[in-house]
């Protein structure tokens, strides 16, 4: 009897030994990853303050799919993109935005209500913080991991850049088109203007085809983009700069 307690108990130190290696084993390569993880997307963050990154992942996931593609991008400051353009993407994009700190809990909630009902992780209720980390730093598979990193990314940059930071890259690096970039781009492409430029029907205009913009032009009818541009006017009145 005392044989076979024995060996149970040898088996069970041996086994609480292997568990104990894998867990370490385990836990090791976790911290080991969001260290990673964290200190990148610092890092990366931090670096927006003062620079420009010349494509953002999105534009090299494009050019990688297709080299042949030429991408129509410049940058330009906050201050020459016109203010009408500013509230309308605001107010149809994230009416929230100079509230929240990066994630708007009641989009979060929508959304995963909708893709707990839909089985699948469709909907992202994502804000433009959360846009602009997604097309700077991430991919466009939809994962929880993926969703994860984009939030972690969004409170950071809020943290360290602010809001008029953030509202300037986004609209800089927004896509208009399949091969269009950042509102100079499109208000060149679509009006032949420069983005200072745009009266208040063709601010309009663009930010309504952000919803797809490849699929939409500014002035298409669909009823989708009149639908936005509804949306917009309405929501004009509510936004407003810090």
């Amino acid at each position: 009897m005392l044989q076979k307690i024995s060996i149970v108990a040898r088996i069970f130190v041996v086994v609480l030994f292997i568990y104990s290696v894998l867990f370490s084993i385990v836990g090791t390569v976790f911290i080991i990853k969001a260290h990673s993880y964290i200190f990148g997307a610092i890092d990366d963050v931090h670096a927006l303050r003062e620079s420009e990154p010349a494509m953002s992942n999105f534009m090299k996931d494009l050019v990688d799919s297709n080299p042949k593609v030429q991408i129509k991008h410049t940058f330009v400051p906050l201050d020459s993109i016109s203010k009408k353009l500013q509230h309308a993407v605001i107010a149809v994009e994230d009416p929230s935005f100079y509230f929240h700190p990066g994630v708007d809990i009641r989009n979060i909630v929508t959304a995963v209500d909708a893709n707990v009902s839909s089985g699948k992780l469709l909907y992202g209720g994502s804000t433009i913080t959360q846009q602009l980390a997604k097309n700077l730093f991430l991919t466009g598979e939809r994962t929880w991991e993926r969703k994860v990193r984009e939030l972690g990314y969004a409170i950071l940059m809020e943290y360290d850049l602010g809001k008029k930071r953030i509202l300037e890259l986004y609209l800089n690096y927004a896509q208009w088109g399949k091969d269009i970039f950042g509102c100079e781009a499109a208000s060149e492409a679509y009006y032949g203007v420069h983005c200072s430029e745009l009266d208040s029907a063709q601010a309009v205009n663009l930010a309504a085809m952000l919803v797809g913009p490849c699929k939409y032009k500014p002035e298409s009818e669909d009823s989708t983009m009149v639908r936005r541009r509804k949306l917009i006017t309405q929501g004009l009145p509510y936004v407003r700069d810090p």
